[in-house]
């Protein structure tokens, strides 16, 4: 599940600022925004303990304590970072999407779905927004809206070759073979290499009676990613 969730990168283009207005201590907000998570985490804990001005200079820091905090892999500190930078300031978007995202690491799937909706409400056209909300929509059994999600995410941004294969995964699990069949040959098209796709493709080639067809796929898929059997079949393709 989370070799498919979107992260840094992918996130809010407009991000939101979290610079103090006044620079009363222009270093350690440097640090404090800085690409190295443990200075990072000291210069942001500074400045909260040290917060004298206003709620957006403390949920400022929060949320980039959260960052590094999940940088770090250490989840539920970031989680709690990322609440505390909303309740700080309720319109720091981009807390939304890192909490939601946290949340989805946790395992917390249901929990994360306000979170991409309300990033979406904000930026409708935020493609890993929809694309995540449909992925925890998916992992809590709602297919339908996961396919909806993950279709609006495809329209969005259509040279992402993952989105492709997760909606034919979720296509495979409801036998609408000719449906998935697309999506996979769609993910190859755009990385002909792509392990889940070739094997998803392989299995529904043999299910047509093109043995030799699918074969080929899943010897290429095996190939590339040789544990891919095991991992298709968790998610439901076998």
């Amino acid at each position: 599940m989370c070799a498919c969730l979107l992260f840094a990168g992918h996130q809010i283009a407009v991000a939101q600022d979290f610079s103090p207005a006044s620079q009363q201590n222009q270093d350690a907000w440097k640090q404090c925004r800085g690409n190295d998570p443990d200075a990072r985490l000291i210069s942001c804990s500074r400045l909260i303990d040290a917060a004298k001005d206003t709620s957006v200079e403390i949920a400022s820091a929060y949320y980039a304590r959260g960052n590094a905090y999940r940088q770090k892999s250490l989840f539920p500190q970031a989680l709690e970072d990322y609440n505390a930078a909303i309740n700080a300031n309720p319109s720091l978007s981009d807390a939304y999407g890192d909490r939601g995202i946290t949340l989805t690491i946790l395992g917390r799937f249901a929990e994360a779905i306000p979170d991409f909706t309300r990033v979406i409400e904000t930026y409708p056209r935020m493609a890993f927004a929809h694309y995540n909300r449909g992925l925890c929509y998916e992992l809590i059994g709602l297919d339908d809206l996961a396919i909806e999600d993950i279709s609006t995410s495809i329209d969005l941004e259509p040279r992402a070759e993952f989105r492709f294969e997760r909606r034919a995964t979720i296509y495979f699990r409801k036998h609408l073979l000719d449906k998935a069949l697309a999506d996979y040959e769609a993910a190859l098209v755009i990385n002909p290499q792509y392990a889940a796709a070739l094997y998803g493709r392989g299995l529904i080639r043999m299910r047509s009676g093109d043995l030799a067809a699918g074969g080929t796929d899943v010897a290429a898929a095996t190939h590339h990613r040789p544990n891919i059997a095991a991992e298709m079949a968790r998610a439901g393709v076998k």
